[in-house]
């Protein structure tokens, strides 16, 4: 799948918190994986093969709801980290992480040396680590090439150092087709 940069862009939309929701709307088998406060990585590595794909990595701006939701001025810089996450070949998830400079303190430092590991396994083997309230929202149909559906994404905001780290995941059709996380909130 190409990924048009630009799709950073339209992921600038509204974002609702998890528990204000209309479950209904959302699949019944995609509401799990969207609502789990667990590592998602986990989950994925211990169902079968987990893979990351280096879309972008390096300095770049974050939008401006990014921005917001970090409390970035906009001249502040950060670190976009974009890629997707294959799970046995097959693309499942689209991930774009914003990682403020005033965050690549302390074990977050060697964040931008992940190269193909996934941010996720790194950042929830921290004890010290929160988490914000998961935000969702509905993308539009062929946001993203090849796919002519609606996506559901979710974000959150992950604090130890500075203003965190912003996670945006957009989940595709396929990772409907791995048993769900349990536990869900």
């Amino acid at each position: 799948m190409q990924i048009n940069h630009s799709i950073a862009q339209q992921l600038d939309y509204r974002w609702h918190p998890i528990h204000r929701v209309n479950k209904a709307k959302i699949p019944a088998d995609l509401w799990p994986w969207l609502a789990t406060a667990a590592s998602l990585t986990k989950k994925l590595q211990q169902a079968g093969k987990l893979s990351v794909v280096i879309l972008e990595d390096g300095w770049g701006r974050p939008t401006q709801r990014e921005r917001k939701k970090l409390g970035l001025a906009p001249r502040h810089a950060a670190r976009i980290r974009t890629v997707l996450l294959k799970f046995n070949d097959e693309i499942v998830i689209y991930g774009r992480s914003i990682i403020p400079a005033q965050s690549l303190r302390g074990h977050w430092r060697r964040v931008s040396q992940l190269k193909e590991k996934p941010l996720g396994g790194y950042l929830f083997r921290h004890r010290n680590l929160s988490r914000s309230t998961i935000e969702i929202t509905e993308l539009p149909a062929s946001l993203f090439p090849g796919i002519q559906k609606r996506v559901w994404a979710r974000r959150s905001v992950f604090q130890q150092y500075g203003p965190g780290i912003l996670v945006n995941e957009a989940f595709f059709d396929t990772i409907l087709d791995i048993k769900p996380p349990l536990r869900p909130l």
